[in-house]
Parts: structure tokens; sequence; C-alpha cells
């Protein structure tokens, strides 16, 4: 399977999903999640993001948009795992970008004690994903098409699974020489 090019409305849209958490510190839950499956759900800049690591952090940042809506009164949004996989095959460009641009960036630590009691142990795809989020939050109209047009170039190949995460229709039966051997979840 050929690398997959998002188009910059569905990466920013994204994207712009978690810039706007304002996270509050209200309860949450200390459930323990499994880590889940270990099979790949995409690979971007030579990084694998398995199937377990995206459903993982769709929980995580779903429950710190529900925290967020119920304290502003609001339904929540909800991301599924296809849309948050949007999200974080576009975190290694986000960061490098702000490194390159000297943008303000959370450090991990700081993630971490933020969403304290909404996610007591978040996942480094849920603290990445929100770095990245508030990155974009401070980024100017044109910062957010330069970073749009770089995020465009990266070269992402996702599992059939999740092919709509890249804008494409997945298709089980044909396979082309170049495709990953994907696990089946």
């Amino acid at each position: 399977m050929p690398g997959s090019r998002h188009g910059r409305s569905t990466r920013i849209a994204v994207l712009t999903l978690g810039g706007a958490l304002a996270l509050s510190a209200c309860g949450g839950t200390d459930e323990g999640e499994s880590a889940g499956s270990s099979a790949t759900a995409a690979v971007v800049a030579g990084e694998t993001i398995t199937v377990g690591e995206v459903q993982t952090a769709s929980r995580e940042v779903g429950e710190i948009l529900r925290v967020q809506a119920e304290s502003q009164g609001q339904q929540p949004q909800e991301v599924g795992p296809d849309a948050l996989l949007s999200s974080l095959v576009q975190i290694p460009a986000t960061l490098e970008y702000a490194e390159d641009n000297d943008i303000s960036v959370p450090s991990e630590a700081s993630v971490v004690k933020r969403l304290g009691e909404v996610v007591p142990s978040p996942s480094p795809q849920t603290i990445d994903f929100v770095r990245a989020s508030s990155v974009y939050s401070q980024l100017e109209p044109d910062q957010q098409q330069e970073m749009a047009q770089q995020l465009e170039e990266q070269d992402v190949k996702y599992s059939p699974r999740y092919a709509s995460a890249g804008g494409e229709s997945p298709n089980w039966l044909d396979r082309s020489e170049d495709e990953l051997p994907f696990e089946t979840p």
C-alpha cells in the first residue's frame, strides 16, 4: 500500500479538536485499561502506532473531552479511533515544527500534572496529543498553512482497518506489492 496523503481540512480539523482543550481538574476514573492489540494501525516517520495505542489514546482523549464538556455544560465530542489516528500521525511533524520555529511545547511532566485526576496515568500518545494540540493552538494562520503543507507531504502507511483515517476506503481484497505486513487485530 503506498503512503497516503491527507487533505488539509481533515488534518487540521482533527488536530484542532485537541487545540481547544482547556482541561479542568475534574474527577475521572482509575480504571485499569489493558494495553490492547500490538497490531499495526499506521506507520509514520518510521515509527509504528499500534491498534492498542490508538484504542487507549481514544479512550483517554474521550475522557478528557467528556470532562471538559461537562464542566462547560455541553455535550462531549466523540473521538473515534479513526479520527484520533489522523491526529496521532501528525504529532511528530507538529512537535518538530514547534522545535524548528521556537514555539513553546509543554513538557511531558506538565501535561501529566495538568491531566491530573481526569486521566491519572495517561499514555505517551495522549501526552503527545495534548502537547501537539498546545502547539497548534499557538500557531498564526500562516503558520497553520505552512504546517498543513508539511503534513500533506509526510508518508503515512495505514493498516486497511484504518484506511478511512487516511481518507481512503479500505480494500480488503486487493493488496499491492509494497503493502506492509499488517497483523489482523
